[in-house]
């Protein structure tokens, strides 16, 4: 993980981050004075310093007190930063992930962006907020001990330094293997989640096929490979921050025999002895957390890494542009259009298209030969990746991304509803629209009438897509939702399949007045549909061909 990115990540939040370092070193401050007091309590108990016995317990206990309300501050100016990192974070990432092209989603699982958006970037706001600004306060500690010690006794505090190299190779050898593991478990997490997400996806198919066994097992062998790896982790840890003390509290042994000799010779007071073992017993704690400051900067840094891919993936084309497009006619150009995905045959071969404004077309072929890629490169999910696309003779490309995307509306095979009420989902068509708006579009989706009868009408909730509802329902939910913003394009990209004949013909009938004055575009093979177009064009082999015309 390159240092510049973690300031990069810490620059907007640098003032906050500050004043926790420094709230965090005067903890360390204050803290460094308990030995030096209790060491002055001790000497006067003994005869051995003039100071007052009753001075020196008021400022003792001050100094505690004081410590402890610092330390209250501390905490609380921790909490207060790491929730507004990770809500910021959260929302970043949200946001441009919401940005990025198909091309991005396609080749990412959603559990490995959802584990990112989650519990990821939430263990890295704790590793900036609670770890990362410990580590002034751990240094100043360290090294105010160090230099009090040798203040004390030079040649005892010297031998100090001599365990540095043990520290060294300590967190050398466990460090290497946490990063590691660090990677894999969060992998693991996101496998679990992507399993989780899956399989509550498709919870009627898993039902259906008896699969709830062979799916428990599934997420059961990826929960035990995620234990595995937490396991060993918690292992190498355990085993880290006890190694840092066990090599300082040799060193500690080392010292308190040589000082024993010092005293015993009169070179050294048990004062000072009992002034030297308290500092050196302070240095233990601040060497212990940098070593496990090191165990979860590796796993930090796995994050880190993982967040900057994202952030630096470049958003959809479209979104930086400022042209907008006003009073729509609908009129669609195709010209010499060509697309093929990554790795696969070419879909679409150099295609020339011309829809007027106001046309009824069909788009017909077999399924995979490119309608719904087409319609697609219409809305800008997919690029061409040759020729351009023009709506009322103006190159797609230059219309800032939202915008163009206004003027069509969509009704696809599966409409997509969340759980919510009628009114939000039809709503979800276009921000701040109002009641009468809502209601005028469910009538033309002749959805008004089987709203009104339920119990809640608009405001009956729904259900996770829209259990709530039968099919038929649905996309009469979703036709209203497309028809709210009122958009010159209508695009039905397989809309009947769920209806029977006479389901589909009276649902075809309903959207007749909605259509007037709109270029449609049908991706159908049922006849009801069909006999809506005013043209029929078969997309096939890469090309698009003109068929007889439907009276």
């Amino acid at each position: 993980m390159p240092f510049s990115d973690l300031l990069i990540l810490a620059r907007p939040y640098r003032w906050q981050l500050a004043l926790l370092a420094l709230l965090s070193i005067l903890g360390s401050a204050v803290t460094l004075a308990i030995p030096a007091l209790g060491a002055r309590l001790l000497g006067g108990m003994f005869g051995q310093v003039g100071s007052s016995g009753t001075a020196v317990i008021a400022m003792l206990a001050g100094t505690i007190v004081l410590s402890a309300l610092v330390s209250c501050l501390t905490s609380l100016q921790s909490g207060r930063t790491s929730a507004h990192i990770l809500a910021d974070l959260r929302q970043r990432l949200y946001d441009h992930v919401q940005a990025l092209p198909m091309s991005f989603h396609d080749a990412h699982r959603q559990g490995d962006t959802l584990a990112l958006i989650s519990y990821e970037v939430s263990n890295l706001s704790t590793f900036l907020t609670s770890t990362l600004t410990s580590i002034p306060s751990r240094l100043l500690t360290a090294a105010g001990a160090v230099v009090i010690m040798f203040t004390i006794d030079p040649l005892l505090a010297s031998i100090v330094p001599i365990m540095v190299p043990a520290f060294y190779i300590i967190l050398k050898l466990l460090g290497r293997r946490l990063r590691g593991l660090g990677e894999r478990l969060q992998q693991a997490e996101a496998e679990i989640l992507a399993i989780a997400e899956e399989n509550l996806e498709m919870l009627p198919a898993i039902k259906s096929f008896a699969r709830e066994q062979i799916e428990s097992a599934r997420y059961a062998k990826a929960v035990g490979h995620a234990q595995s790896l937490r396991l060993h982790q918690n292992r190498i840890t355990s085993v880290l921050g006890p190694s840092i003390e066990l090599a300082a509290a040799t060193g500690a042994i080392v010292v308190l025999v040589i000082a024993s000799g010092s005293v015993k010779a009169g070179n050294m007071s048990p004062t000072e002895l009992f002034s030297f073992m308290l500092y050196a017993a302070l240095l233990t704690r601040p060497v212990s957390t940098l070593a496990n400051v090191y165990g979860l900067y590796q796993n930090a840094r796995g994050t880190l890494e993982r967040l900057f891919a994202v952030l630096r993936y470049e958003p959809e084309a479209g979104y930086a542009a400022t042209g907008a497009i006003e009073a729509t006619r609908g009129a669609i150009s195709l010209r010499g259009v060509t697309f093929a995905y990554p790795a696969r045959e070419t879909v679409l071969d150099c295609v020339d298209l011309e829809i007027p404004a106001g046309q009824i077309v069909a788009l017909v072929g077999e399924n995979g030969a490119g309608k719904t890629t087409l319609i697609n490169l219409l809305l800008r999910i997919y690029e061409p990746t040759g020729g351009e696309i023009h709506l009322d003779g103006r190159d797609i490309r230059t219309i800032q991304l939202q915008n163009l995307r206004s003027q069509f509306g969509l009704v696809p095979q599966r409409p997509l509803l969340f759980n919510g009420t009628i009114r939000d989902n039809i709503a979800f068509g276009l921000d701040g629209a109002s009641d009468a708006a809502i209601n005028q579009a469910a009538r033309l989706a002749q959805a008004h009438e089987f709203i009104s009868a339920l119990a809640d009408g608009y405001e009956t909730v729904i259900g996770d897509h829209g259990v709530g509802l039968s099919g038929g329902q649905r996309q009469r939910i979703a036709l209203a939702r497309a028809l709210l913003a009122d958009p010159p394009v209508l695009i039905f990209d397989e809309a009947t399949s769920m209806f029977d004949l006479e389901g589909e013909s009276a649902f075809i009938a309903s959207c007749a007045e909605a259509l007037k004055g709109r270029t449609v575009i049908l991706i159908t093979h049922r006849p009801a549909s069909l006999a809506l177009a005013e043209r029929l064009v078969r997309v096939g082999e890469g090309q698009v061909t003109e068929l007889d015309r439907v009276d």
